[in-house]
């Protein structure tokens, strides 16, 4: 007596949109407690080019067969279709892409900062409200019109020695094209390190960044490094009035006066993944134009940076 179909994901069993929460999740949670982890990088990327459109997918197509019509046309005519998953995945892929470049878009006109927690939150948000959408349509449907995922029973129809061979394949690519992945993300990390110095406002806006002052007026800087050099690395800052041949040691926490001819400097160490992040208060003495300099020299065989911020006192 032959078996019937397993069903994977159907009536009253919404797996599907379990699934693409869970993994939308997942990726939000990954970062925090294990930033460095491959699995962070695999679940990112399919919480954002497929969960969200998927659940997209799943609350406007919440049946087996949808009714397509032909409004441009003189006579109207309604067809019934078949919405194979391949086609519920392509279309996914799309939405998702869509999606969020159009959040993240609205996101940089200043409405929300840009960070991994807002994205996070965005992906979060649309992928369980549409979850909620689709959950709900598929219930308002009748059983057998429900959308569902099925296994064919092994023993209705057994896989030929060619779909074998061809099933093997795409197995041993998809676990192959995994490890090169991993491995990939993992060389790049340590074989490219790096270092990052910039500057903003004392409240994190590039646009807030002194440009005149008075003599004598305190302009607020905030300065981040961050170390990506794999490992603990001693770095030192220095800041002055363009190029300077001397250089004394600052305490970031009290003013720093600026003259020419003379800077200023202070030495720090990073962990791997650490940042460094003080808001400067500089005091230019003497009026005229003036270019604020500040440089990032880490170990002994990294690249220096250097950061410029134009300043006119009066």
């Amino acid at each position: 007596m032959a078996r019937s179909n397993r069903v994977l994901a159907g009536p009253r069993r919404p797996l599907d949109l379990i699934l693409v929460c869970a993994v939308v999740a997942v990726a939000a949670l990954l970062p925090v407690y294990f930033p460095s982890s491959p699995l962070s990088w695999i679940f990112g990327f399919a919480a954002v080019f497929f969960c969200p459109g998927y659940a997209i997918v799943a609350a406007l197509l919440p049946g087996r067969r949808e009714i397509l019509a032909q409004s441009f046309m003189f006579r109207r005519e309604e067809r019934i279709f078949n919405i194979s998953m391949l086609e519920r995945s392509a279309l996914a892929v799309g939405l998702s892409a869509t999606a969020v470049a159009l959040v993240t878009t609205i996101m940089t006109r200043g409405l929300w900062d840009l960070t991994s927690l807002s994205v996070s939150l965005v992906l979060i948000v649309i992928t369980f409200t549409a979850s909620v959408v689709a959950l709900y349509r598929r219930s308002r449907l009748p059983p057998g019109d429900q959308f569902s995922i099925e296994l064919p029973s092994l023993e209705k129809r057994p896989f030929s020695r060619a779909e074998k061979g061809v099933m093997a394949l795409i197995v041993a690519s998809i676990v192959l094209l995994g490890v090169v992945g991993i491995t990939a993300l993992q060389a790049d990390r340590a074989g490219q390190p790096y270092s990052e110095l910039y500057i903003a406002g004392a409240d994190g806006q590039l646009e807030h960044l002194p440009s005149y002052l008075v003599t004598g007026q305190q302009g607020m800087i905030r300065v981040t490094a961050v170390n990506h050099l794999g490992k603990p690395a001693d770095y030192t800052l220095y800041i002055s009035l363009g190029q300077a041949s001397t250089y004394y040691t600052f305490d970031p926490g009290q003013p720093v006066p600026l003259s020419p001819g003379y800077g200023w400097s202070t030495s720090f160490t990073l962990a791997d993944e650490g940042q460094f992040e003080r808001t400067l208060s500089i005091v230019i003495t003497t009026p005229g134009q003036w270019t604020v300099l500040l440089r990032l020299v880490g170990p002994e065989g990294t690249e220096s940076m250097e950061a410029w911020l134009p300043i006119t006192v009066s």
